[in-house]
């Protein structure tokens, strides 16, 4: 087993921490601490949900704000942990389709978006932003240097002036959170009230927060259904 110097974990701890006082409270619970034990970078990643998986049909509810605004929505998204692609469409209360959006781990292409909302400059990126973080880039991997604490296990990575953060815990050992910071970007995602939905581990709640563009994206998971079978 593998772990890092301390001094490596100690400028994404130190920043994830004051990002944390930062930012406000959440609609869920956080998962219940769970002991560790002896593992590997390479065994952690490959138990994540987003570890190639299979396909999958997601459903959820999302709240996005910025601003002082506040967009709610549904969503309908196809994910594919394979590929690492997703394709998602946002519905509005009335059902109207705001958005139509392909996202990978370096692109986003615009299928539609309501010409309402140009007036929320850079909406739709940031939209795809959040779906790329979330589901799909960055991801744990077996080159990360580890750190074992009693209830968490951390995986630390720094490429380019850039510190990436993955904290991993509970009683299936999944992803609690990630964080990012670099030149141009600085932002957390949480996830919490993990269930087993089609066999894996999913979260239910999920917490977007950057802090350079200045918004919040809110998602409650309502169900998730297999897409390959």
């Amino acid at each position: 087993m593998r772990r890092a110097r301390t001094g490596l974990f100690a400028a994404p701890l130190l920043a994830a921490s004051l990002f944390a006082a930062a930012c406000g409270t959440v609609p869920f619970r956080p998962t219940e601490p769970f002991a560790t034990g002896p593992t590997s970078p390479s065994a952690l990643a490959a138990g994540l949900w987003t570890s190639g998986k299979g396909t999958f049909l997601i459903r959820q509810s999302a709240l996005f704000e910025f601003e002082g605004n506040r967009i709610p929505m549904t969503g309908i998204m196809r994910l594919d942990t394979v590929e690492k692609t997703a394709r998602l469409v946002g519905l509005d209360s009335m059902g109207i389709k705001l958005f139509d959006l392909g996202v990978d781990r370096r692109s986003a292409t615009r299928y539609h978006v309501l010409p309402a909302l140009d007036r929320y400059p850079g909406f739709a990126g940031a939209v795809g932003n959040s779906v790329r973080r979330i589901f799909l880039d960055p991801e744990p991997s077996g080159d990360d240097a580890l750190r074992i604490e009693p209830d968490r296990y951390l995986l630390s990575r720094e490429r380019d002036g850039t510190s990436t953060l993955f904290v991993l815990g509970g009683k299936e050992r999944q992803l609690l959170e990630k964080y990012r910071s670099g030149p141009g970007e600085r932002w957390r995602v949480r996830y919490y009230d993990y269930t087993i939905r089609s066999d894996v581990p999913f979260p239910g709640g999920i917490v977007l927060d950057d802090e350079r563009a200045g918004y919040r994206l809110t998602l409650w998971v309502e169900s998730v259904e297999r897409a390959d079978e």
